[in-house]
């Protein structure tokens, strides 16, 4: 989408950014809340650690938005991602 390409461009980031208008992606990773936002669904508060096989091999859920992982639990998941 638009928006998420120019929010990648205002702040230098590298990477790609995720826009998932028809919620396909969070539904696949499990993530989608029901009716938890203004207009309908949105996504769970999330961190997802995927291998280059598509595998989910970290999840952490939370239902506070402000409540995130330490760096140090997901940095304890890399060392078991095969090397690539």
């Amino acid at each position: 989408m638009e928006n998420a390409r120019e929010a990648a461009e205002s702040y230098g980031l590298t990477f790609s950014l995720l826009a998932d208008p028809t919620l396909e992606t969070i539904a696949a990773y499990g993530v989608r809340h029901e009716d938890g936002g203004i207009s309908g669904d949105v996504a769970r508060p999330a961190t997802l650690v995927v291998d280059r096989d598509g595998r989910v091999v970290y999840r952490e859920l939370t239902d506070d938005w402000r409540v995130r992982p330490r760096p140090r639990e997901i940095l304890d998941v890399l060392p078991a991602l095969p090397p690539s």
